[in-house]
């Protein structure tokens, strides 16, 4: 396979340039990795300041740069030094076959310490451990992030960026899909092909059978079939996508400001996860291989789902729920603990000229193309049928099967033959339920209830976090408008006097008054900066409103703010939840009733 005379021989070098660069002017900072990137940005508050470039190989560098490179050579290439016994159990570590289960558990440990792995890229050599301990690794989580979604919304970095996206920049109309790609890569820190983004934005919005329960984007022209499994989708500068009328439904608008945003070149880009009011990751399931680690969900049914968290929300077990596919005419049947069989669907039917069977279902992704190749044109060989028929729709499978007649075996001998030919069943487990946790923490789960459970206990703070911040912003529309009723009040009554008077001289009547600045505009207490008193929001109201019939105007608003507020303030976060739980219900018997 390789020489290991070579690695303790001190003869493996390698060359490395700039992963991404900061800029400043003429000032110019080359970072080697995303760790001394990151580590440098939280040390030094004027990093807001630089520009960011990702350099994702080697065609991202200039001629000039490349030049560079080559001109400080040494600074440029890393000497690999053999340390022994480390590097030997580094090496096997990372790459032997008979590692897989240990690699597993130094992946998921290294997922907490990454950031604060110090890696020295200013060093020209480093031994095999030191690289393969915190360099490999960090190739290795990043790939793991990549491919595996998150408990909380179900989502992988790449989908949740195209979500986030289309929340803040198409949420209403449509879009051609080649348009959202671009958007995408350059306002939420993308770096890696079009092309797999692409592929991204049209796995949300297929709905095809064996694709998505409840798919977040719209399918506006053609965005594949089961006949091939979405691969025959049109090419993206063909087909256009708009948010599902369920997507702001799934992930309301008002928990915007209670997640947790991620930087990406000094700008605020998609959240760490986004808090879908149901558990998306077992609406649509998931699947996903990364480095060391894979994981499979199987779907659930969307109405399952919900009336099961609100079981949670009312202090109830939940229910089991079986794996569910949208429009699926099979079967599906528990075999043992977390394994299915999924079963497709073949009758048949004696007629004049001979025994036809029909096919209208077929196992879960198990697509028609490749049934045809790989399992219809065999029986065809196996003489056991003499041709078939297709009547598929785009969405339902339909294959008619000339059965040869054989005069010495009866209908059933051929009819069992023909049943274990075809294929019609398939296994799934889920034996390797593997997440990031909402700490993005590496988790394997035992069982859906388990991932149930975790979703309901983030979910649950962060309804309460979700009323306590609109406490915090309605306290202040109240306050706002307290001080203008106030306010008018106070110069219909003559207690403020703003004619003949410059605009210093009213603010210090405010003060003097007890009005507050504009409470819209005030920072945080933890935010030690207040700016000086911003009364603009008295002093500009326009002269109409100092008159007796639009101060019952103002003071009719300040109650109803009023009467919100207290609504607010007496509703517990099962109300709220409840609440979303009953507007997404009538909003699914509305999309139902649609399709």
């Amino acid at each position: 396979m390789y020489w290991p005379s070579l690695l303790k021989a001190n003869y493996i070098s390698y060359f490395i340039t700039p992963l991404l660069k900061a800029r400043r002017g003429s000032d110019v900072k080359s970072f080697y990795s995303t760790t001394d990137y990151e580590r440098w940005r939280a040390e030094n508050p004027d990093s807001m300041k630089y520009s960011i470039k990702y350099y994702k190989g080697l065609g991202t560098s200039s001629a000039q740069e490349a030049r560079e490179y080559f001109m400080d050579i040494e600074r440029h290439t890393v000497n690999f030094i053999y340390d022994g016994k480390a590097s030997d159990e580094s090496i096997d570590l990372a790459f032997a076959k008979n590692k897989a289960d240990d690699r597993k558990v130094w992946i998921a440990e290294s997922s907490k310490l990454l950031l604060s792995t110090a890696i020295d890229s200013s060093l020209n050599q480093k031994t095999f451990s030191e690289f393969i301990n915190n360099e490999l690794v960090e190739y290795s989580q990043l790939d793991l992030r990549r491919s595996l979604p998150n408990i909380m919304d179900g989502l992988k970095p790449s989908q949740r960026k195209v979500l986030f996206t289309m929340f803040g920049r198409y949420e209403r109309g449509e879009v051609r899909v080649s348009q959202l790609a671009g958007a995408v890569s350059q306002y939420c820190g993308y770096h890696h092909g079009e092309e797999s983004l692409v592929n991204t934005i049209v796995r949300l919005a297929q709905d095809f059978v064996g694709s998505n329960n409840l798919n977040l984007l719209l399918p506006l022209g053609q965005f594949g079939t089961r006949l091939a499994g979405g691969e025959d989708a049109a090419s993206a500068r063909y087909i256009y996508t708009s948010l599902s009328p369920l997507a702001r439904v799934i992930f309301p608008r008002p928990d915007d400001k209670v997640l947790k945003y991620l930087v990406e070149e000094n700008a605020l880009i998609e959240p760490e996860w986004y808090c879908p009011i149901i558990p998306m990751i077992l609406i649509n399931g998931a699947e996903g291989i990364g480095t060391g680690w894979a994981t499979k969900i199987l779907p659930r049914c969307p109405r399952q789902v919900i009336s099961n968290t609100q079981r949670l929300i009312d202090g109830l077990s939940l229910q089991e729920m079986m794996p569910h596919f949208r429009n699926f005419q099979g079967t599906i049947d528990e075999t043992a603990s977390r394994q299915y069989r999924i079963s497709g669907k073949v009758s048949y039917h004696r007629l004049r000229n001979g025994l036809r069977a029909v096919i209208t279902e077929l196992p879960t992704g198990v697509w028609n193309n490749k049934y045809k190749e790989k399992v219809l044109d065999s029986v065809i060989k196996n003489g056991l049928i003499s041709n078939y028929e297709e009547l598929h729709t785009e969405s339902n499978v339909h294959f008619i099967l000339h059965v040869i007649d054989k005069p010495l075996i009866s209908d059933k001998k051929q009819i069992k033959a023909l049943n274990r030919l075809l294929k019609l069943r398939s296994i799934a487990s889920e034996n390797s339920m593997i997440l990031f946790d909402e700490k993005n923490v590496l988790r394997k789960y035992n069982s859906t209830i388990d991932i149930f459970q975790k979703f309901f206990e983030v979910r649950q703070q962060k309804y309460m976090e979700r009323k306590e911040y609109e406490l915090k912003v309605m306290s202040a529309k109240l306050k706002f408008s307290e001080n203008q009723v106030r306010f008018v009040n106070a110069i219909l009554n003559g207690e403020i006097t703003i004619e003949k008077r410059n605009r210093a001289e009213i603010i210090t009547q405010l003060v003097e008054k007890g009005f507050d600045s504009n409470p819209m505009k005030i920072k945080n207490d933890g935010d030690g900066n207040r700016s000086s008193p911003d009364f603009t929001y008295l002093l500009d109201m326009p002269l109409c409103r100092l008159s007796n019939e639009e101060i019952l105007i103002l003071q009719e608003k300040r109650n109803e703010l009023l009467k919100r507020f207290e609504a607010l303030k007496s509703t517990t976060w099962k109300n709220l939840w409840s609440t979303d739980l009953n507007v997404l219900s009538m909003a699914l018997d509305k999309e139902e009733k649609r399709m």
